[in-house]
């Protein structure tokens, strides 16, 4: 549909001031200029059009240009932690430890990280079998052996499979470690429910013990 305007011509040199004075002020303000055509009558008779806001300063008109919009920073990863070696009372056992460092190359993880929680679960101790069930030196329990594919009585498969269940929980919880421990404890389910942490005493001390001797923070 097209429309006709009459326009009457008004010779008034200070009202562009002024329209210009408001322009620039909703500018500053962030108010958004009206999406309407504006026509212009000069004094010859002659007509123009301006589609789109714009901005009159004396004789000249310049369309307003919205500011780009940067897309927003998304939060990468942070450097990885770089473990130091804790001294440990007693020493895995060679043939152990290679199995560690082979199943951390593997999947990823790295072998402190890997001792550390041998540690912490079994003392080093293939024979270690705790209240609960758990087995071997880090501690599976025959579910979550099952559900690896391992035997936890091998002590090969033992160690594979605690690695390849820390690596996947590192991975769920985004490389944070303190909540990998926390899951390797209590479960990934419990970490979740509670957003962090749960707050029983076993993990809690779990966590911090583990923490402290790798001086995580």
């Amino acid at each position: 549909m097209h429309m006709i305007y009459k326009v009457k011509l008004v010779r008034r040199p200070l009202a562009w001031q002024n329209f210009a004075r408001v322009a620039m002020a909703c500018a500053c303000l962030g108010f958004s200029p009206a999406a309407a055509d504006v026509i212009e009558v000069g004094a010859n008779g002659t007509a123009r059009v301006y589609s789109g806001p714009t901005l009159f300063l004396g004789n000249t008109a310049s369309p307003v240009l919205k500011p780009e919009l940067k897309a927003p920073v998304i939060a990468t990863a942070s450097t990885p932690l770089k473990l130091i070696e804790p001294a440990y009372p007693l020493k895995l056992h060679p043939t152990l430890d290679a199995y560690v460092t082979e199943a951390a190359t593997k999947y990823g993880v790295d072998p402190i990280l890997v001792r550390a929680v041998a540690w912490q679960e079994s003392r080093f101790r293939n024979s270690a079998v705790s209240p609960k069930g758990a087995i071997g030196v880090m501690q599976l329990m025959p579910g979550t052996a099952s559900l690896l594919g391992v035997n936890p009585h091998d002590p090969r498969d033992n160690i594979f499979g605690g690695v390849a269940y820390l690596s996947r929980l590192l991975d769920r919880f985004g490389g944070d470690v303190r909540l990998a421990l926390a899951a390797y404890n209590a479960g990934p389910e419990a970490v979740t429910r509670h957003r962090g942490i749960p707050p029983y005493r076993e993990t809690q001390n779990y966590v911090k013990a583990i923490s402290e001797r790798l001086s995580i923070r």
